[in-house]
């Protein structure tokens, strides 16, 4: 699971089409194979970028055939967020597509907003140094065509397809500051489709609002992206931290899932539009918003300033915003890197009040009132609750019998902070999630990771406990 989106090409059953608000399931043409196609990034070097987020506007397919047309499989456009996909992965769409030998792909991209913070040492364009500034660049060319290995590829009848890219954030981003979208082919699966029981891929960290329930199944509405998801849910399914809503369940089960509330939701998707939910944690009530943003500086232990990232529901965009701490708000942590026996025990690690905040956490907050003055947006909040963060850097020293090892080469995010992190220590839990068949077991010093978890603010060097992570090999 890392940043990743994921197109479903359906050639022969049910598509599933994710886009602008809509998720259907409905019966594929006779002839027609199910195909899934993903997408993650490679993160950046150089300035931070804490937010990307950009429009695929179109994608299709290129039979070898010079004289067919291309094969549309992005019905609508489908906003995507880059930032927080390094080791999860975002759901574009479900199509149907004829058996035929392709040639190529190529995605359309539309309009992109940036966030960066610049720790250069200098302004770069209207970017002063040591700022948090937000950008609108441009795509130039707007498309990228993959033609490569595995292409040509022939989709057979009575299949399911999946194809996973990788927009490659660090090279696409210019000197100027434009994108030139440099996208590549990380995996593709064809299977059969009476196989229908297989996962073809895992979709982590959907935040939305619940608008419908059904008989072991809700639908998520993501205002963010504009996407909705119709999840089941099954005997396996994890529930998570209802009892902040009041539910008296014991254990925790779908019966405390209501309309309205605002839920992260974790789910495997088969490739022919089935998304059944692994985990699905409460994080707000109806009636009641949910901002999460990257902390880029913590000022006192009762204020903080994130860029925002997500919010449930859309409160108009801002993407900026300075955080004051309410005297009696509460501090919590995520359930989601907790694992199944619900919790790690790992002396020092506290995450209980302004002192425990730390630059480049990603948080939530309940906003209390919004005020805005010299072009600062302020929020009051009552609760602050640590999310996993997404980190990317080099490995330093490694000690596999203790399961831990130290990044380094971090984001000028961390490099650029009062005073600098240079260092996180790592330690890696059970029930590890090694994304792209990445092995623990040959970690390096040099080697490029990135790692998903929480991050704590320690004493003298940062530490980050994680399920996931992820090698760059050739990235």
């Amino acid at each position: 699971m890392f940043r990743i989106l994921s197109f479903t090409l359906a050639l022969v059953s049910c598509a599933f089409l994710v886009a602008c608000g809509n998720s259907t399931m409905s019966v594929a043409p006779p002839g027609s194979v199910p195909m899934s196609l993903t997408i993650g990034d490679t993160p950046p070097s150089g300035v931070a970028v804490l937010f990307f987020e950009t429009l695929i506007t179109g994608a299709s397919l290129q039979p070898s055939d010079a004289s067919k047309p291309a094969v549309s499989i992005l019905s609508t456009p489908v906003e995507v967020e880059f930032g927080h996909l390094q080791t999860d992965t975002a759901f574009l769409s479900l199509s149907n597509v004829t058996p035929d030998t392709y040639k190529s792909i190529s995605l359309t991209f539309g309009n992109a907003t940036m966030t960066i913070i610049n720790h250069s040492g200098a302004a770069i364009g209207s970017c002063a140094n040591n700022s948090v500034c937000e950008l609108t660049p441009t795509f130039n060319p707007s498309m990228a065509t993959l033609s490569s290995a595995p292409f040509p590829v022939t989709i057979s009848q009575n299949s399911v397809v999946g194809i996973r890219l990788d927009f490659n954030v660090n090279s696409s981003v210019q000197t100027d500051l434009s994108i030139n979208p440099v996208v590549t082919i990380k995996n593709l699966i064809q299977r059969q489709d009476d196989e229908d029981e297989q996962e073809m891929e895992n979709v982590d960290e959907i935040d939305g609002q619940v608008t419908v329930i059904g008989s072991n199944q809700f639908t998520l509405m993501a205002e963010k992206s504009g996407q909705s998801f119709a999840i089941s849910v099954d005997s396996n399914t994890a529930f998570e931290d209802f009892d902040r809503a009041g539910c008296t369940a014991n254990p925790e089960d779908f019966s405390c899932v209501k309309i309205g509330q605002i839920l992260d939701v974790d789910l495997s998707e088969n490739g022919m539009g089935k998304m059944l939910a692994k985990r699905v944690e409460f994080e707000e009530d109806a009636n009641r918003e949910a901002i999460k943003g990257t902390i880029t500086s913590v000022d006192s232990s009762t204020q903080f300033h994130m860029v925002v990232f997500n919010e449930e529901p859309a409160m108009g965009g801002v993407s900026q915003v300075a955080v004051t701490i309410q005297p009696t708000a509460m501090f919590q942590i995520g359930r989601e890197e907790m694992g199944e026996s619900g919790g790690f025990s790992i002396p020092g690690l506290s995450f209980a009040s302004g002192a425990d905040l730390l630059v480049g956490q990603d948080v939530q907050i309940r906003p209390g009132t919004v005020s805005s003055s010299g072009g600062v947006t302020t929020i009051t909040t009552d609760l602050v609750r640590l999310w996993p963060s997404q980190i990317t850097g080099q490995v330093g020293s490694v000690s596999m019998s203790n399961g831990t090892f130290t990044l380094t080469g971090l984001s000028p995010l961390f490099t650029g902070a009062t005073p600098p992190i240079t260092t996180i220590n790592v330690v890696m839990l059970s029930e590890m999630n090694l994304m792209d068949d990445s092995g623990s077991g040959s970690l390096a010093a040099g080697q490029t990771v990135s790692v998903k978890g929480l991050l704590f603010n320690t004493t003298g060097t940062p530490t980050l406990v994680t399920r996931t992570l992820r090698e760059h090999q050739g990235d």
